[in-house]
């Protein structure tokens, strides 16, 4: 499996493109905006899935535009779907400007699986940031979105934020093996060894 970071959206969103790299299939995690990129990505017709690691509008504002392009379902956890679907709630009202609403294909669930060709993608239930915020894990990369960014953590003070569920998804977070790639929603990808010297939050947990 490889991976592309896209930065857009008008909060500096990383949009991640994963490929296969025995099959091609390709998912798109948290697509804030629709561009030119990801308008080429679409029209490879590879995209299988769009995944979201929660639902606020600067992760899924583009999401809609690109399952209309691809046909291909988007997923996010059960727990989320009435924030997605809320523009107050999902900040799109507030920050962006206009109402933003979207509807999943499917809710995930804690612990679920997902296949992209030959990799294997773990979904982790990480609430905090919003309730039902989530991580999507692989052998090599641990796409985190707002949960979890380079040597910080997301805020807590948006609707469905809970600052003690936040903290207790960095705690399972930090007992990931190995020392993957860490994909965060903003700023750069760094790894786990690097979060764990310099980010006090994992620090903590680790002390």
């Amino acid at each position: 499996m490889r991976y592309e970071v896209l930065i857009g959206g008008p909060m500096d969103v990383n949009c991640y493109v994963l490929t296969d790299g025995a099959t091609g299939a390709a998912a798109v995690i948290d697509p804030g905006f629709f561009d030119e990129r990801l308008r080429r990505i679409a029209a490879g017709g590879r995209v299988e899935m769009i995944l979201l690691t929660h639902g606020h509008f600067d992760h899924m504002a583009g999401a809609e535009e690109l399952r209309r392009a691809t046909g291909a379902p988007i997923l996010a956890m059960e727990t989320e779907r009435a924030l997605l679907a809320d523009a107050k709630a999902n900040a799109s009202r507030l920050f962006f400007g206009r109402d933003i609403a979207l509807d999943l294909d499917r809710g995930l669930s804690d612990g679920e699986t997902l296949r992209l060709g030959e990799t294997v993608l773990t979904v982790m239930a990480s609430p905090g940031h919003t309730a039902g915020g989530c991580c999507y894990l692989t052998k090599d990369a641990a796409f985190t979105g707002d949960t979890l960014m380079a040597y910080t953590v997301g805020r807590s003070d948006l609707a469905t934020g809970d600052e003690v569920a936040l903290l207790e998804s960095v705690r399972k977070l930090a007992q990931l093996p190995g020392d993957p790639d860490v994909c965060g929603g903003h700023g750069p990808v760094t790894k786990f060894s690097a979060e764990k010297e310099r980010n006090p939050f994992l620090r903590y947990f680790l002390a």
